[in-house]
């Protein structure tokens, strides 16, 4: 995943033209429209890191992106999802790790299942961009934050992941790319492995004190498969 002020400022101006197809121009100028998103986005991470919440996307668009009230929160609140859908896919650009589907391949031909653990607002887009990507076929379940209302680090979300695959938290290993999220969170859900792969993100969310070592620091997604067959049965990634 990848951001800069660029592509976010090119997001908002095609933002600004979706909204006015909803009829919910807020009137704003294409910078001020991204510092409107940009701001509400911001304040909203700080309670949700707070909190281990995660607010449907209606509440997130009429209580931090629109709080004002200058647009009409009924209609606001029908189109939150599919703005956050476009926020998510355009606000930031994702990409595949080109060694993924090898590493997913080799994982399944020995034995393993996997699942996926994600801090979403978005309902629809990790589904979307599993299926896009193609490697849908290898996960289940999905489990995210906007699905569940709980965020990583919280426990919760990693035990319900390894509820629905009917394993013990020990019996699974984590692989993500922040300490703050991933790595703490696995370690409270008492998961066999907490393995971190940095990533653009990793610096934006991590801070000075999140300083728990992981398990394994990888840089290459096929090196999950030597540590998580060393007489370990399953896997997940997120």
């Amino acid at each position: 995943m990848y951001y800069d002020d660029a592509l976010r400022l090119e997001a908002a101006r095609s933002l600004q033209e979706r909204l006015g197809r909803l009829g919910l121009d807020p009137g704003l100028a294409v910078s001020d429209l991204h510092a409107t998103v940009v701001s509400g986005m911001s304040a909203y991470q700080r309670w949700r890191e707070q909190t281990e919440i995660e607010l449907p996307p209606e509440r997130v668009w009429t209580e931090y992106i629109f709080r004002d009230g200058g647009l009409p929160a009924d209609r606001l609140a029908a189109a939150a999802e599919d703005l956050t859908f476009y926020y998510e896919n355009s606000f930031y650009r994702r990409t595949l790790r080109p060694e993924v589907p090898e590493a997913l391949a080799s994982l399944r031909e020995r034995g393993l299942r996997l699942a996926v653990i994600s801090n979403i607002v978005s309902r629809r887009l990790v589904p979307h961009n599993l299926a896009a990507y193609g490697v849908a076929h290898y996960f289940d379940p999905i489990v995210t934050s906007a699905g569940l209302g709980i965020r990583k680090p919280h426990a919760r979300i990693f035990l319900e992941t390894a509820r629905l695959m009917g394993l013990p938290a020990c019996a699974c290993a984590y692989v993500g790319d922040t300490v703050s999220r991933d790595v703490v969170g696995a370690r409270r859900a008492g998961y066999g492995l907490a393995i971190q792969i940095k990533s653009f993100l990793t610096g934006k969310s991590d801070r000075e004190t999140d300083v728990e070592a992981p398990d394994a620091l990888i840089h290459d997604l096929r090196e999950v498969v030597t540590l998580v067959t060393g007489g370990r049965q399953e896997s997940l990634r997120g």
